[in-house]
């Protein structure tokens, strides 16, 4: 049984030092991917546009098991003289506890920190933008928006065919593909305007009226 722990323990260590010189992070986070929304889609997400939810069988955890398994098995067996079978409960406890552990510790927080940065179209749909490349009335510019604090760019073309100046605030109203339809915000200002031009407008009406 000794050596079933000692081959446990080498294949724990093998596999994580593998997964991270492979692998970059090495494990993914339990099925998220790092992958950004690249000023397009969200990475790690599934057919739904969700990201997918991390996996108890994630490498890191069974790694992290693995080897707690051997070390556990070999300390009480070596260090304590225990039995087998008492060493085998021993190591499986140990195993469970340090699994569980990495997963509720680590790669869950790692997904929630991923998916809190994950997000697809129709999340921008309604959301202001700002021009940073000046739209022509048929012609393509790039707006820039915030969503969950981070600040994306992507191109995007005037839904009304009307030309867009840098620094104007828009609004995202569909996107095609990858470029954004947008429509000049309506202020409360441009709103003030426009009833003062009207009124001015009635009034020199009915001076030459009267």
């Amino acid at each position: 049984m000794l050596y079933v722990y000692i081959g446990c323990l080498t294949f724990g260590l093998l596999f994580s030092v593998m997964s991270a010189f492979f692998g970059g992070h090495g494990f993914d986070h339990g099925g998220v991917d790092h992958g950004g929304f690249g000023h397009e889609a969200a990475g790690g997400q599934g057919a739904d546009g969700h990201a997918d939810a991390p996996s108890p069988f994630n490498p890191l955890v069974i790694a992290s098991a693995v080897a707690t398994f051997g070390t556990v098995g070999i300390v009480s067996k070596t260090a304590f003289g225990t039995g087998d079978l008492l060493s085998l409960i021993f190591a499986l406890a140990f195993a469970g506890l340090v699994g569980a552990a990495i997963f509720f510790g680590v790669v869950k927080l790692m997904y929630g920190s991923q998916s809190n940065s994950t997000f697809s179209h129709e999340d921008l749909i309604g959301i202001d933008a700002e021009v940073v490349t000046p739209i022509g009335s048929r012609g393509m510019g790039e707006v820039a928006y915030v969503f969950n604090g981070e600040r994306h760019n992507m191109p995007a073309r005037s839904a009304d065919d009307e030309e867009m100046a840098r620094g104007e605030v828009v609004r995202i109203k569909s996107i095609s593909g990858n470029v954004a339809l947008v429509k000049r915000k309506v202020t409360l200002e441009d709103i003030d305007l426009v009833n003062g031009f009207s009124n001015e407008s009635r009034r020199g009406n009915k001076n030459e009226n009267a």
